[in-house]
């Protein structure tokens, strides 16, 4: 009869014991122009002392199914976390040209509603947490006459979701966040009152900053690729073992 060696029914313990009793979010592909399954949004971006690009200032964006927002999606938290660093300029001495940005955030949480098509349905509550590892912004402005007229950023963000063992990371890409408008608290609940809701700046003290759309989503859930590998390797470990005890008998 084959039994499990010491420190491989050890190891093969601990995975089981380490297991949730949920399920996990569903990996795959998913986007919001080709299959359609993440709906688009909004977006506001709060601006610390009333400056664009300062260190602190905060994205809040969440889904936008034309009735209400964060039904599907939400994300709160992650703020500037370094000064922005030119990395393109093609402005002319007329002044047209675009100037390109690279920022780098700090922080953030992504909800997944149970409203979307990654949800398992054995898992249980209403959503899945993400905590954002990695968050950063590439802008472009564009230029007429040395008048910025035009303003679109890719964001780019993964991050692990939370409380899940092995663990599930997400990338999330918006190929098109378009502003909007930029102004102070009358001017964006102005806005508001006329096209409807968009998220609050935060911290909700911030009076001044900008807001816009996120468009052309694509997100993608994976197992964390480092983990799967180990427990792979420790799997593997104890059918080689199996079968070299049944070779000896």
């Amino acid at each position: 009869m084959f039994r499990m060696s010491g420190p491989i029914a050890a190891v093969l313990v601990t995975v089981l014991a380490a297991a949730p009793a949920v399920a996990g979010p569903l990996p795959g592909y998913y986007d919001s122009e080709c299959i359609g399954q993440v709906i688009e949004g909004r977006w506001s971006e709060s601006y610390v002392n009333d400056v664009p690009g300062y260190i602190g200032n905060t994205v809040h964006a969440a889904s936008w199914n034309g009735v209400a927002l964060g039904t599907q999606w939400e994300l709160v938290d992650a703020a500037i976390a370094a000064d922005p660093v030119m990395v393109g300029n093609t402005v002319d001495g007329s002044g047209n040209g675009t100037v390109t940005w690279y920022t780098v955030y700090g922080g953030g949480v992504l909800t997944l509603t149970d409203q979307g098509d990654w949800w398992n349905p054995l898992d249980l509550g209403d959503h899945y947490t993400v905590t954002v590892t990695s968050y950063t912004h590439t802008t472009q402005v564009r230029y007429s006459g040395g008048v910025p007229v035009e303003q679109s950023t890719i964001v780019e963000m993964s991050g692990t979701f939370d409380g899940y063992y092995p663990p599930y990371e997400v990338s999330f890409l918006v190929a098109q966040a378009l502003q909007i408008d930029e102004g102070d608290l009358a001017a964006f609940q102005a806005y508001q009152a006329v096209h409807g809701d968009f998220p609050q700046w935060l911290p909700v003290c911030e009076d001044y900053g900008q807001w816009g759309v996120a468009q052309l989503i694509q997100m993608q859930i994976v197992p964390e690729p480092a983990t799967m590998g180990l427990l792979g390797i420790g799997l593997g470990t104890l059918m080689l073992s199996g079968l070299r005890r049944r070779r000896r008998r």
